[in-house]
């Protein structure tokens, strides 16, 4: 596992808020896994002009802002390849209001769908039963809110809350193991070209 540290949840917060950011660090981490799970082969500076992309932020992106987004790059592929099922959803602190974390699981799952959609699955590309269950999941997941019913109580609430961040782990994860291997074909045809490149520009 990777030395490298996320920056607590509302610092990240609070180094996007001035840059104009549209979206939320959650919403940021559930585009990266959608995209790592999906297949895509992504280096830093591909993850970085995603991000870019999604944050829509003012101006050009300072160290403040690069540092926490490459992290949160280098965490996440070495969570998920770890193979024991490390992968944790970057939402806020327990100690967080429940509508603020439920708000963030939301846009994570909504990066999620994005990020998956958009790793480079061929369009007629057949899910199995299980797959497509998962999807329909983090979809229905997306609209999740904060049950205000009074027999509703916290400790429930807590539960129901934790219970849905496992399994959007498991799905992830799950996503991830089953294409690994089409994901590892393209880490070495990207490593091939890359040495051909070099071994050209060597020769000439």
């Amino acid at each position: 596992m990777t030395d490298v540290r996320m920056i607590n949840f509302d610092d990240f917060c609070d180094v996007l808020i001035p840059l104009g950011a549209l979206n939320s660090p959650s919403e940021l981490h559930g585009l990266l896994c959608g995209k790592l799970c999906g297949g895509a082969s992504l280096t830093s500076d591909q993850w970085l002009s995603s991000a870019w992309e999604l944050l829509d932020i003012v101006g050009e992106p300072n160290v403040d802002i690069q540092e926490p987004v490459i992290a949160m790059y280098s965490i996440t592929q070495a969570q998920l390849s770890s193979g024991d099922y490390d992968l944790q959803p970057y939402l806020p602190d327990d100690d967080s209001e429940m509508e603020q974390r439920t708000q963030a699981l939301s846009q994570w799952c909504h990066g999620f769908l994005s990020g998956f959609g958009s790793a480079g699955i061929a369009a007629d590309a057949e899910f199995s039963t299980d797959q497509a269950e998962s999807l329909r999941d983090i979809a229905s997941i997306v609209q999740v809110t904060v049950d205000d019913e009074v027999d509703r109580n916290e400790d429930e609430q807590e539960s129901d809350y934790m219970a849905l961040i496992e399994h959007i782990r498991i799905i992830a994860m799950n996503f991830y193991e089953d294409n690994l291997q089409e994901i590892q074909d393209k880490e070495k045809a990207v490593k091939s070209q890359a040495n051909k490149n070099s071994t050209s520009k060597v020769v000439h």
